[in-house]
Protein backbone atom coordinates (compact mmCIF):
# COMPACT_ATOMS: atom_id res chain seq x y z
CA UNK A 1 0.00 0.00 0.00
CA UNK A 2 0.87 3.85 -0.13
CA UNK A 3 2.93 4.97 2.94
CA UNK A 4 1.71 7.61 5.21
CA UNK A 5 4.60 9.59 4.23
CA UNK A 6 3.80 9.54 0.71
CA UNK A 7 0.20 10.55 1.89
CA UNK A 8 1.74 13.25 3.86
CA UNK A 9 3.65 14.56 0.25
CA UNK A 10 0.15 14.98 -1.07
CA UNK A 11 -1.47 16.72 1.64
CA UNK A 12 1.88 18.49 2.13
CA UNK A 13 1.45 20.55 -0.90
CA UNK A 14 -2.04 21.18 -0.47
CA UNK A 15 -3.68 24.49 1.77
CA UNK A 16 -3.65 22.06 4.65
CA UNK A 17 0.44 21.62 4.36
CA UNK A 18 1.31 23.08 7.57
CA UNK A 19 -0.08 20.27 9.08
CA UNK A 20 1.98 17.61 7.33
CA UNK A 21 5.39 19.66 7.91
CA UNK A 22 7.89 16.89 7.59
CA UNK A 23 9.54 18.73 10.35
CA UNK A 24 6.67 18.04 13.13
CA UNK A 25 5.81 14.11 12.09
CA UNK A 26 3.15 13.04 14.30
CA UNK A 27 2.91 9.49 13.36
CA UNK A 28 5.37 7.12 12.53
CA UNK A 29 5.25 5.75 9.15
CA UNK A 30 4.26 2.36 8.01
CA UNK A 31 6.55 0.05 7.43
CA UNK A 32 7.66 -0.97 3.91
CA UNK A 33 8.82 -3.96 2.28
CA UNK A 34 11.00 -2.16 -0.33
CA UNK A 35 12.27 1.69 -0.72
CA UNK A 36 9.77 4.78 -0.59
CA UNK A 37 9.48 5.86 -4.21
CA UNK A 38 10.25 9.50 -4.30
CA UNK A 39 7.14 11.63 -5.28
CA UNK A 40 7.61 15.02 -6.93
CA UNK A 41 3.87 16.65 -6.73
CA UNK A 42 2.95 20.28 -7.39
CA UNK A 43 -0.49 21.50 -6.05
CA UNK A 44 -3.07 18.17 -5.73
CA UNK A 45 -6.41 19.09 -7.08
CA UNK A 46 -9.41 18.09 -5.70
CA UNK A 47 -10.01 15.04 -7.58
CA UNK A 48 -6.55 14.06 -6.82
CA UNK A 49 -6.99 14.19 -2.92
CA UNK A 50 -10.75 12.75 -2.46
CA UNK A 51 -9.26 9.72 -4.64
CA UNK A 52 -6.60 9.34 -2.56
CA UNK A 53 -9.11 9.42 0.77
CA UNK A 54 -11.25 6.86 -0.84
CA UNK A 55 -8.29 4.30 -2.14
CA UNK A 56 -7.71 4.98 2.01
CA UNK A 57 -11.00 4.18 3.24
CA UNK A 58 -11.67 1.45 0.90
CA UNK A 59 -8.21 -0.08 2.11
CA UNK A 60 -9.07 -0.08 5.61
CA UNK A 61 -12.59 -1.30 5.41
CA UNK A 62 -11.14 -4.59 2.76
CA UNK A 63 -9.01 -4.98 5.31
CA UNK A 64 -10.96 -4.95 8.69
CA UNK A 65 -14.04 -7.20 6.34
CA UNK A 66 -11.32 -9.66 5.75
CA UNK A 67 -9.40 -9.47 9.52
CA UNK A 68 -10.35 -12.93 10.63
CA UNK A 69 -9.39 -14.75 7.62
CA UNK A 70 -6.05 -12.49 7.47
CA UNK A 71 -5.56 -13.78 11.36
CA UNK A 72 -6.25 -17.45 10.82
CA UNK A 73 -3.81 -17.87 7.77
CA UNK A 74 -0.81 -15.78 9.61
CA UNK A 75 -0.71 -13.08 6.98
CA UNK A 76 0.23 -9.92 8.54
CA UNK A 77 -1.18 -6.68 6.35
CA UNK A 78 -0.09 -2.96 6.84
CA UNK A 79 -2.24 -1.45 8.27
CA UNK A 80 -2.85 2.88 8.90
CA UNK A 81 -3.18 4.29 12.23
CA UNK A 82 -6.46 5.30 13.22
CA UNK A 83 -4.83 9.01 14.44
CA UNK A 84 -3.01 9.09 10.76
CA UNK A 85 -6.44 8.73 9.39
CA UNK A 86 -7.82 11.21 11.21
CA UNK A 87 -5.33 13.61 10.61
CA UNK A 88 -6.13 14.01 7.13
CA UNK A 89 -8.76 16.64 5.61
CA UNK A 90 -11.98 14.24 4.93
CA UNK A 91 -15.12 16.05 6.18
CA UNK A 92 -13.78 19.03 4.46
CA UNK A 93 -13.26 17.27 0.75
CA UNK A 94 -16.17 15.88 1.22
CA UNK A 95 -18.16 19.28 1.55
CA UNK A 96 -16.20 20.34 -1.63
CA UNK A 97 -17.50 17.64 -3.43
CA UNK A 98 -20.70 17.95 -2.07
CA UNK A 99 -21.02 21.52 -3.60
CA UNK A 100 -20.58 19.75 -7.06
CA UNK A 101 -21.99 16.49 -7.07
CA UNK A 102 -22.44 17.03 -11.06
CA UNK A 103 -18.49 16.57 -10.96
CA UNK A 104 -18.27 14.21 -8.09
CA UNK A 105 -21.16 12.03 -7.85
CA UNK A 106 -19.76 8.98 -8.60
CA UNK A 107 -17.30 8.93 -5.82
CA UNK A 108 -18.92 11.34 -3.45
CA UNK A 109 -22.02 8.35 -2.53
CA UNK A 110 -19.33 5.63 -1.53
CA UNK A 111 -16.95 7.95 0.17
CA UNK A 112 -20.04 9.29 2.43
CA UNK A 113 -20.35 5.54 3.16
CA UNK A 114 -17.01 4.30 4.03
CA UNK A 115 -16.73 7.64 6.03
CA UNK A 116 -20.45 7.01 7.97
CA UNK A 117 -18.53 3.63 8.76
CA UNK A 118 -15.18 4.28 9.85
CA UNK A 119 -15.68 7.93 11.22
CA UNK A 120 -19.00 8.13 12.76
CA UNK A 121 -18.46 11.26 14.58
CA UNK A 122 -17.76 12.81 11.06
CA UNK A 123 -20.97 12.06 10.29
CA UNK A 124 -23.27 13.70 12.84
CA UNK A 125 -26.38 15.09 11.54
CA UNK A 126 -26.57 18.42 13.14
CA UNK A 127 -23.04 18.92 12.32
CA UNK A 128 -23.68 18.93 8.54
CA UNK A 129 -26.65 21.10 8.77
CA UNK A 130 -24.75 23.52 10.42
CA UNK A 131 -21.94 23.24 7.84
CA UNK A 132 -25.19 24.14 5.49
CA UNK A 133 -25.71 27.54 6.99
CA UNK A 134 -22.22 28.65 6.37
CA UNK A 135 -22.93 28.62 2.41
CA UNK A 136 -21.16 30.68 -0.33
CA UNK A 137 -24.24 32.64 0.43
CA UNK A 138 -23.58 34.01 3.52
CA UNK A 139 -20.89 35.79 3.26
CA UNK A 140 -20.44 39.50 2.49
CA UNK A 141 -17.74 41.74 1.87
CA UNK A 142 -15.47 42.76 4.62
CA UNK A 143 -12.48 45.38 4.58
CA UNK A 144 -11.18 44.24 8.15
CA UNK A 145 -7.78 42.97 7.40
CA UNK A 146 -7.32 39.54 9.82
CA UNK A 147 -4.23 39.13 11.28
CA UNK A 148 -2.76 37.64 14.75
CA UNK A 149 -2.39 40.95 15.84
CA UNK A 150 -5.95 42.12 15.08
CA UNK A 151 -7.57 39.42 16.55
CA UNK A 152 -5.42 39.49 19.91
CA UNK A 153 -6.85 43.00 20.00
CA UNK A 154 -9.97 42.17 19.62
CA UNK A 155 -10.42 39.58 21.97
CA UNK A 156 -7.90 41.53 24.74
CA UNK A 157 -11.12 44.53 24.21
CA UNK A 158 -13.92 41.73 24.49
CA UNK A 159 -15.17 42.94 27.65
CA UNK A 160 -15.05 46.77 27.30
CA UNK A 161 -15.58 46.79 23.44
CA UNK A 162 -17.46 43.63 22.65
CA UNK A 163 -18.39 46.03 19.00
CA UNK A 164 -14.75 45.32 18.37
CA UNK A 165 -14.34 41.67 19.03
CA UNK A 166 -17.79 40.75 17.05
CA UNK A 167 -16.81 43.15 13.89
CA UNK A 168 -13.89 40.41 13.67
CA UNK A 169 -15.76 37.69 14.14
CA UNK A 170 -18.18 38.77 11.31
CA UNK A 171 -15.46 39.13 9.37
CA UNK A 172 -14.12 35.30 10.01
CA UNK A 173 -17.40 33.96 9.18
CA UNK A 174 -17.31 35.63 6.14
CA UNK A 175 -14.26 33.98 4.96
CA UNK A 176 -14.06 30.33 3.59
CA UNK A 177 -12.73 27.82 6.61
CA UNK A 178 -9.39 27.63 4.89
CA UNK A 179 -8.89 30.90 4.88
CA UNK A 180 -9.30 31.25 8.75
CA UNK A 181 -7.94 27.73 9.76
CA UNK A 182 -4.32 29.26 9.95
CA UNK A 183 -5.73 31.63 13.14
CA UNK A 184 -7.73 28.57 14.95
CA UNK A 185 -4.84 28.10 17.86
CA UNK A 186 -5.26 31.79 18.17
CA UNK A 187 -9.02 31.21 18.05
CA UNK A 188 -9.47 28.69 20.76
CA UNK A 189 -7.26 30.03 23.28
CA UNK A 190 -9.89 32.84 24.34
CA UNK A 191 -12.21 30.64 25.62
CA UNK A 192 -12.06 31.46 29.01
CA UNK A 193 -12.89 34.94 27.41
CA UNK A 194 -15.62 34.10 25.81
CA UNK A 195 -17.14 32.61 28.28
CA UNK A 196 -17.01 34.90 30.97
CA UNK A 197 -20.51 36.10 32.13
CA UNK A 198 -19.72 39.78 31.12
CA UNK A 199 -19.41 39.08 27.36
CA UNK A 200 -22.46 39.33 25.79
CA UNK A 201 -24.42 36.34 24.70
CA UNK A 202 -24.10 37.27 20.74
CA UNK A 203 -21.06 37.22 20.40
CA UNK A 204 -20.78 33.97 22.41
CA UNK A 205 -23.07 33.17 19.53
CA UNK A 206 -20.73 34.55 17.22
CA UNK A 207 -17.85 32.60 18.36
CA UNK A 208 -19.23 29.29 18.58
CA UNK A 209 -20.60 30.00 14.97
CA UNK A 210 -16.57 30.48 13.82
CA UNK A 211 -16.14 27.42 15.54
CA UNK A 212 -18.39 25.65 13.96
CA UNK A 213 -16.83 26.82 10.57
CA UNK A 214 -13.36 25.58 11.94
CA UNK A 215 -14.71 22.29 12.52
CA UNK A 216 -15.48 21.72 8.63
CA UNK A 217 -11.60 21.85 7.93
CA UNK A 218 -9.86 19.30 10.51
CA UNK A 219 -12.02 18.25 13.12
CA UNK A 220 -9.63 16.56 15.43
CA UNK A 221 -7.00 19.17 14.89
CA UNK A 222 -9.61 21.73 16.49
CA UNK A 223 -10.72 19.60 19.15
CA UNK A 224 -7.38 18.70 20.43
CA UNK A 225 -6.99 22.84 20.29
CA UNK A 226 -10.47 22.70 22.25
CA UNK A 227 -10.03 20.23 25.11
CA UNK A 228 -6.35 21.70 25.75
CA UNK A 229 -8.11 25.53 26.16
CA UNK A 230 -10.67 23.61 28.11
CA UNK A 231 -8.11 21.98 30.45
CA UNK A 232 -6.77 25.72 31.40
CA UNK A 233 -9.85 26.95 32.28
CA UNK A 234 -10.89 24.30 34.38
CA UNK A 235 -7.89 23.45 36.12
CA UNK A 236 -4.47 25.06 36.76
CA UNK A 237 -3.18 22.50 37.71
CA UNK A 238 -3.03 21.09 34.13
CA UNK A 239 -1.10 24.02 32.62
CA UNK A 240 1.93 21.41 32.89
CA UNK A 241 -0.65 19.00 30.86
CA UNK A 242 -0.86 19.05 27.13
CA UNK A 243 -3.18 16.77 24.86
CA UNK A 244 -1.34 16.07 21.70
CA UNK A 245 -2.31 13.37 18.76
CA UNK A 246 -0.46 11.10 20.35
CA UNK A 247 -1.71 10.82 23.93
CA UNK A 248 -5.49 11.29 23.27
CA UNK A 249 -7.92 9.40 21.15
CA UNK A 250 -10.81 11.57 19.82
Amino acid sequence: PITEEEIRRVFRNSIFGVNFDSQNKLFTPMETDGESVEIHIEKPTLASQLLLIYYLLLYEDIRLANAATLLANGRKVKSYSAAFLSELPIKYLLHQAQKDQMSYGGLFSPLLRLLATHFPQLSLVDDWMDDQVFGDYCRQRSDIHLSETSINEAFRDIETNPYKTGKILKTMLNKNPTDIWPFAEIFVKYFKSVLDDQVPRHIQELYREVWLRLNTVLPRCLWIMTINALLDINNGNAKNLTITQENVLV
